[in-house]
């Protein structure tokens, strides 16, 4: 579990140390950085400096006791609550750098890292909201490249799910046969309905919708290509026909 929660918060932002300090004082109440450092065993100068920085991410608060500073850790729903007005305040700002974009006439888009292609997730998340695409086609691809990942699609379909935006969308999917009992896959069962090849390369996934398609690699660096042109999406939507006569239910 602890393992898990390590890798979360490291996808998170938070390094090693950070970690560190944050889970010892998950498990104890308010205590000095005094303390905190000879127990965690990091250099006291070096833990003022990773407390301050979880102060401004919100993970810690401080509070004065007898002219001593003493740290615990604020409940995750308060890290949330926080994120969440951010999170408010970026998504008004979204429709107007779309438009930007569009006046742009921008073509090609490489996302790189973990979370390129979480962004390029929400992304289609977001049209899909705002009615901008009518289908979803995918081809070949496993799932995301770390845990995080895999929870944040499953999130999302399960968002999409709830605000029954799936049946604004036709969905389908292609997937190698030894991922028909995959958990995430499972997922998009929820979405429209999935199909089965042998022998399907899943280095590489293509999404093909009304006038993009997108190629998401999760070899040991993960990226997205995303290839805004509709004549190529209409060709790769009858090639993806194509396969779908021939894959299994």
């Amino acid at each position: 579990m602890e393992a898990e929660l390590t890798s979360l918060l490291k996808e998170y932002g938070l390094n090693e140390n950070e970690i560190k300090i944050f889970l010892y004082l998950v498990g104890n109440k308010e205590l000095t950085a005094y303390t905190i450092a000879k127990e965690t065993k990091i250099h006291r100068s070096t833990c003022y400096d990773i407390l301050e920085r979880l102060l401004s991410k919100g993970f810690v608060s401080i509070i004065n006791k007898e002219n001593k500073k003493y740290y615990y850790t604020n409940e995750i729903s308060r890290v949330i609550s926080q994120l969440k007005d951010k999170e408010t305040i970026l998504l008004s700002i979204l429709p107007k750098l779309q438009n930007l974009e569009q006046k742009q006439e921008t073509k090609v888009r490489i996302l790189e890292d973990v979370e390129g292609q979480k962004q390029f997730n929400f992304d289609l998340f977001t049209r899909l909201k705002n009615k901008e695409i009518s289908f979803c086609y995918m081809i070949g691809n496993t799932y995301a490249s770390t845990l995080s990942s895999n929870i944040f699609i499953e999130r999302l379909i399960k968002e999409i799910k709830s605000l029954k935006l799936n049946k604004r969308i036709e969905y389908k999917g292609i997937w190698d046969e030894r991922f028909r009992n995959d958990k995430l896959i499972s997922h998009y069962n929820n979405l429209g309905e999935n199909r089965f090849l042998k022998n399907l390369p899943s280095k590489v996934g293509t999404i093909i919708s009304d006038s993009f398609v997108a190629f998401l690699y999760t070899t040991d660096k993960p990226y997205v290509v995303e290839v805004k042109n509709k004549l190529i999406a209409e060709e790769l939507k009858t090639y993806f026909e194509n396969f779908w006569s021939m894959a299994k239910g």
